[in-house]
């Protein structure tokens, strides 16, 4: 970073102007500094990539980061089926119907110009040799043979482009620990043995089939593409060390570039991190999927401490004593029995992730567009679980999103009391972002814009009821206007915000509202 003065990157004369962005190279003059751009473009990053014990390859700020700034756009260089995915075409991603099928591969796809794509041209080649004609008969559940595909594409730059190939080649794969996962005998059948067998690719030996799944694994990222789930391999992205409680955020626009801002201040020397998990699963939950998906375990400031800190994510109400907290003893082991706070009652781990799983299982089989199924769910739940408990917030989120949005819940359609929990459960979910997903976050600019909505729903019901007075009013406005200025600065950064996208929920919001 930039101290004092330094030398020109140019004519090499002594420098006191530099780059403002990464800080890290002299100009004696704008014309030097315009002269260089086109080759320091490529390297001008607000971070490096450094070695740690625990988080191993990872970046790191190089200087002070601003909440909202972009650190980084990046294309994937690979974008693919996700393990366990249903049928989708491989040359748009889009979900087939079954009415066209590749000629040579018979994988179905959306038609002709589909199947001209050169990424599916590439991988023809292999999939045409298998042993037998693929058939896919069910459109609406996971097929093993979209699981090799992926793999296959990173496999297949090693002749397609060389340059890709060499930077894909060296991320990290952490084969020993995929092997000991859960996913070992999934990508041996399913990719591995179905490649090398069924497939009989020649094109890499077993052991690099393997390793490519492992560096899939490890590095890809979940992103939505023409209405499918796949995943995309984004190498400098694949740098961000992950934690529970992140300082970035990370979207996609219509390309697939990935755009990467910081949520809070990242101080120079501290490292850049994302979560790889949903912030709104409790600690068990987040470290299960980790150990599944990724095939390690978390053990940041969140995992450890058995309240999370201090939300209760997981904490338990004492059936017992029935005024205890029942937490984990040992958090950052999944075993570990949970013990009540005041009565000391012991419950087997295994005994509560199979009531998370039950409740878990419940929560997503409600209807999304009526309200009725949460409510009762939260009263029904509200003397087993701490108020704090991920079920109860992800039911509150989901009246949150119910209330005023859904055609059975228009605002104009709420009750008083319904207005009042909208309002109040945005609160309360605020609170708990603030310390899960501080910043920035889009959790944040979501739960800011529906509160502002559910306070002038609110008052506009108040003051025709001559509950409260204009002045009374005026304050809900008011308030109503401050949270709406931040949700308009964070969600404008969403690219499903841009061009217009976030004038027009806010004209629809208001068309509802009647303001």
């Amino acid at each position: 970073m930039a101290e004092g003065g330094g030398v020109c990157e140019v004519c090499r004369k002594p420098a006191k102007q530099f780059c403002s962005s990464c800080r890290s190279v002299f100009y004696c003059s704008r014309d030097c500094q315009k002269q260089d751009w086109k080759t320091h473009k490529t390297r001008c990053k607000p971070y490096v990539i450094q070695n740690h014990p625990v988080f191993g390859r990872h970046m790191v700020a190089t200087r002070d980061i601003r909440a909202g700034e972009v650190i980084l756009r990046e294309v994937p260089v690979v974008v693919g089926p996700k393990q366990r995915s249903p049928p989708l075409c491989l040359g748009c991603h889009r979900p087939p119907d079954g009415s066209y099928c590749c000629p040579s591969c018979h994988y179905p796809l959306c038609g002709p110009p589909c199947r001209a794509s050169p990424v599916h041209k590439r991988e023809c080649a292999v999939l045409s040799q298998a042993k037998t004609r693929l058939t896919v008969d069910r459109f609406d559940m996971p097929h093993p043979a979209y699981e090799c595909i992926t793999p296959l594409r990173c496999l297949l730059l090693r002749e397609a482009d060389p340059r890709q190939w060499e930077v894909v080649s060296q991320l990290q794969d952490h084969s020993e620990a995929v092997k000991a996962s859960e996913l070992h005998g999934l990508i041996q059948r399913n990719t591995v043995d179905f490649l090398r067998g069924f497939m009989r690719y020649e094109g890499a030996s077993e052991a690099e089939i393997y390793r490519m799944c492992g560096v899939v694994v490890v590095n890809s990222f979940e992103v939505r593409h023409h209405g499918s789930r796949v995943r995309g391999l984004y190498p400098q992205a694949a740098m961000l060390a992950h934690q529970c409680v992140p300082n970035t955020k990370h979207a996609f626009d219509a390309n697939l570039t990935m755009i990467l801002r910081a949520t809070v201040v990242i101080r120079k020397g501290t490292p850049i991190t994302a979560t790889y998990t949903n912030t709104f699963w409790n600690t068990m939950q987040r470290r299960k999927q980790l150990k599944i998906s990724k095939c390690f375990l978390c053990t940041c400031q969140r995992c450890a401490d058995p309240s999370e800190l201090g939300t209760h994510f997981g904490t338990l109400l004492c059936g017992e004593c029935g005024t205890g907290f029942v937490q984990p003893t040992k958090p950052l082991d999944l075993h570990s029995d949970w013990t009540c706070s005041k009565c000391g009652v012991v419950v087997m781990a295994k005994t509560v992730f199979w009531g998370d799983q039950i409740l878990h299982k419940e929560l997503k089989g409600l209807d999304q567009t009526s309200a009725g199924p949460f409510e009762e769910f939260l009263d029904h739940y509200k003397k087993a679980l701490h108020p704090g408990h991920r079920f109860l917030i992800e039911a509150k989120y989901a009246l949150v999103k119910i209330y005023g949005n859904s055609p059975e819940h228009r605002y104009r359609d709420l009750s008083r009391e319904q207005l009042e929990n909208k309002v109040k459960y945005c609160r309360e979910l605020l609170q708990v972002v603030e310390v899960l997903a501080p910043g920035q976050s889009l959790l944040r600019g979501t739960l800011l814009l529906e509160l502002q909505a559910g306070l002038v729903a609110l008052a506009r019901l108040l003051l025709s009821n001559d509950v409260i007075t204009q002045d009374d009013s005026r304050d809900y406005m008011t308030e109503a206007v401050k949270h709406l200025k931040e949700a308009s600065e964070i969600l404008r950064h969403e690219p499903e915000m841009d061009e217009g996208g976030l004038d027009q929920k806010l004209k629809k919001l208001s068309e509802e509202l009647d303001v």
